[in-house]
């Protein structure tokens, strides 16, 4: 934070011990940074309010967008939930900070240290994930660090928020591909992709049995044979 707002780190532990205040100056750069009302900085408790600096990822090409996030009192990053009907607000608003802290939140232990938020799935394009299930997905800081055949949530540009199996292609786009193979894969710019957040969990609802092994290995053929087909016609073209 103090090379955020142009000041030594000894400055800035003594605005956070209380020994010194800062300038106006700083006070300009501290709201600039947090995207809040200055009149916020002098009448409000923002760690109440679960304000939160805006996760920097490191400068790159391939980085995606800056993360607005929450804390809980305990300043431990919350798990935010995307229901359905947030999903198009999210899609135009997911580095809203004031946006962000309306959202519900909650936590989950033993989850490994990153950020993650969790959506509200609609439709059956991804069984044996049924819709209204809950996926946990952990925030992904470069395109680079998306792993072939693992499932995402992809917030883009043209296609707004969707869960699907990715792949990597050779001309900086991204094959998406739903395991019901009744949904044609498609595919998304690289550079189009604003949000990934990788599945690491899922939180699902009603006693419908699952299948999901003996379901993925007889799909899996399936989609081996699209990816041959879509990078063939990628090589002829």
């Amino acid at each position: 934070m103090a090379q955020k707002v142009g000041i030594s780190r000894g400055s800035w532990s003594d605005y956070e011990k209380g020994r010194s205040e800062p300038t106006a100056s700083v006070l300009k750069k501290i709201r600039d940074y947090f995207e809040i009302n200055i009149d916020d900085l002098f009448s409000k408790d923002l760690e109440r309010l679960g304000f939160s600096e805006k996760k920097q990822v490191p400068e790159s090409k391939e980085r995606l967008k800056v993360l607005a996030i929450t804390v809980n009192e305990q300043q431990k990053q919350n798990i935010e939930l995307i229901p359905v009907k947030a999903i198009a607000g999210y899609a135009q608003s997911f580095s809203d900070l004031h946006f962000i802290k309306e959202l519900p939140r909650f936590a989950l232990p033993k989850l490994q240290e990153g950020t993650y938020r969790a959506f509200e799935i609609q439709g059956n394009s991804m069984p044996p994930i049924q819709e209204g299930a809950i996926v946990i997905g952990r925030y992904v800081e470069h395109i680079r660090d998306l792993r072939d055949n693992k499932r995402y949530v992809i917030i883009s540009k043209d296609e707004g928020l969707c869960f699907k199996r990715v792949f990597k292609s050779s001309n900086k786009c991204l094959i998406l591909m739903s395991d019901n193979p009744e949904f044609a894969p498609f595919k998304v710019l690289m550079e189009a992709v604003l949000e990934a957040w990788e599945m690491v969990a899922c939180i699902e609802y009603g006693d419908k049995p699952l299948d999901s092994n003996a379901f993925l290995m007889q799909k899996m053929n399936h989609i081996e044979q699209k990816i041959n087909q879509m990078m063939d016609t990628q090589n002829k073209s």
